[in-house]
């Protein structure tokens, strides 16, 4: 019993492991690392987890996910990041190897590093003997040459204690190289999961350009161009292309940005050594970025002194050769001055009078605009609220329609998907209540809220979909209205393809023409007529139109557009939104 006991306190040590945040070496272990999500009981606030597994006891993985089995210290409704349960083992001894997300559309991959070349072995717990078919793997070397092609799963196995056979990926080793091993179901690519794996030795970060602001003809200047410094630089460092002896007077320049060579598996911590009125202090600006932009705020700009940034991949600064540290230097000098008592006597009149005009006429051309904003306001406001209403029409409509979806699941007594189609209804009714009185939302969240919603649907009807986003600008970017689509999607479920089950097919796409973003929403079900007033077009799609009638009021340099094609066995609506991306 105490032996028991003992082994559960490590199983929980290792799952609630994470870096020190003091930059202090930590070790991989014999472990296997597994991804997931979990409820802190204390703040009930959902974080990613690492849950770490001994290797001689691999199979523990599947008590982790069972929410039924209340380890000691475990948080609420585990999940793991995909149901293919992708681990991976690195080298015991490997040390500061960190586990940084890359977002890869809707999904979040994890990244290690290997310095030391040493072996990677990924695991695949969710995939068995009753599925491996249904899945394939691929690896890809610097997200460009594909090494491996979508391919079979290698081989099942029952290594590592492990009491069922699993999915054995392989073992991976590729120095000097950054690899990419992706694993995905052949029919539903919204399952899928992978790691990045880079061996690259990693030493000083690499500086693209260095873009200052507040002078220069434009107003920003690029630092490391001789012809646009204004002779702020007197050289650059042959191996980093730093500038030496940067130096400008206060208050020239109000901000300048960092601009790195991509880092995505290696994040950043930045400190600034200031010299200033005898006193030399270190701040640490940034502890863990995976940005390629970082920008120095005015605060650091505005006294006169010497300064030294340090930028370098997360950890102890101590621990870090020269060579691994890029380092940029700039000073601040006092302003010039200039004499003007001598001209002072003779314009001051001028002054006086012009200024009395200039005055004048502000107050009345603000009097005029103050007049003309407050009947701008008030019909906006009034646009507003009719919008509002339309959105607190929409949301019990949604939560009707999902609550009968869950009846419908307990009256067929499929207690497995009642419970998975209530996990994700309470994250879609959390997200639906966190946006209620929001006006616009990240496409990225939208987008997960689809996808919770269409997981939810497709327990119950057993169709397929997929989300493709074609747009170069990143989704979390980009705002839409809050809950824009997720009417037209509802639409589709319960009026085109409910009634042919697996057969149906539905699919989003969010593109780009020029500034115009478009957003269709397809599916291969049986067509209705739009032309005329139908109620089996769907309550939800009614209310998005009169909810684009009135965004194009409240938007007047916008146009909010749908488009709707429809035949026996295919429907197509599309909202278009014109000038809505920037052109740069």
């Amino acid at each position: 019993m105490k032996r028991t006991l003992l082994l559960l306190l490590l199983l929980l040590f290792f799952k609630t492991w994470a870096q020190d945040q003091q930059g202090n070496d930590y070790f991989f272990g014999e472990n296997f690392h597994f991804h997931g999500f979990s409820t802190d009981k204390r703040m009930m606030i959902r974080n990613d987890v690492v849950y770490a597994k001994s290797a001689k006891y691999l199979w523990h993985v599947y008590r982790s996910f069972d929410n039924k089995v209340k380890l000691p210290g475990d948080g609420l409704n585990d999940i793991p990041n995909s149901p293919i349960l992708l681990g991976i083992k690195l080298s015991p001894k490997l040390k500061n190897f960190f586990t940084a997300p890359v977002q890869n559309i809707s999904k979040v991959y994890y990244s290690y590093i290997v310095p030391d070349s040493s072996d990677a072995i990924i695991v695949a717990m969710g995939i068995n003997k009753d599925n491996y078919k249904d899945y394939i793997y691929r690896v890809i070397e610097h997200d460009s040459v594909e090494l491996v092609p979508w391919s079979p799963i290698p081989k099942l196995s029952m290594e590592y204690g492990a009491k069922v056979p699993y999915g054995a990926i392989g073992t991976f080793n590729y120095p000097g190289k950054q690899i990419l091993v992706e694993v995905r179901h052949k029919k539903n690519y919204g399952i899928r999961d992978g790691y990045i794996i880079d061996w690259r030795k990693n030493n000083r970060p690499v500086l693209k350009q260095l873009v200052a602001r507040g002078s220069g003809e434009y107003g920003y200047f690029n630092v490391l161009n001789d012809s646009l410094n204004k002779g702020q630089v007197q050289s650059y460092d042959k191996h980093t292309g730093v500038p030496i002896g940067w130096t400008f007077q206060k208050d020239s320049i109000t901000e300048f940005d960092l601009e790195f060579d991509k880092h995505e598996t290696v994040p950043y911590s930045i400190h600034l050594i200031k010299k200033s009125k005898g006193k030399v202090d270190t701040l640490r600006l940034e502890w863990w970025t995976q940005l390629d932009k970082f920008s120095i705020a005015n605060q650091y700009l505005n006294e006169v002194g010497q300064y030294e940034l340090l930028v370098h991949k997360t950890g102890n600064l101590s621990k870090y050769k020269d060579n691994e540290i890029l380092r940029i230097s700039y000073r601040i000098v006092p302003t010039a001055l200039k004499t003007t008592q001598a001209v002072w006597p003779i314009i001051w009149p001028y002054l006086l009078a012009g200024s009395i005009v200039v005055c004048a006429g502000f107050f009345i051309m603000r009097y005029r605009n103050r007049k003309k904003m407050q009947q701008i306001e008030q019909q906006k406001q009034a646009v507003t609220l009719q919008i509002k209403n339309i959105q607190a029409q929409l949301n019990p409509h949604f939560m009707f329609n999902a609550i009968n979806s869950i009846q419908n699941l307990i009256q067929k007594n499929d207690l497995i998907g009642t419970n998975h189609y209530l996990s994700k209804f309470a994250s879609v009714t959390r997200a639906t209540l966190e946006n209620a009185e929001k006006e616009m939302n990240p496409l990225s969240e939208e987008l997960q809220l689809l996808d919770d919603y269409l997981q939810m649907e497709q327990l119950r009807f057993g169709f397929h979909y997929q989300i493709e986003n074609k747009i170069s600008v990143h989704a979390d970017l980009i705002e839409i209205p809050t809950m824009l689509l997720q009417p037209i999607v509802e639409n589709a479920v319960k009026h085109g393809i409910a009634i042919i089950g697996n057969t149906g097919m539905i699919s989003i796409i969010i593109d780009q023409l020029g500034q115009t973003i478009r957003i269709c929403v397809e599916d291969n079900g049986a067509g209705f007529d739009y032309t005329i007033e139908n109620k089996e077009s769907g309550y939800g799609l009614r209310l998005s139109k009169e909810r684009l009638n009135l965004l194009n009021k409240l938007y007047p340099e916008n146009t909010f557009h749908i488009e709707i094609k429809t035949t026996n066995n295919k429907t197509q609506v599309c909202i278009l939104i014109s000038n809505w991306i920037s052109k740069n």
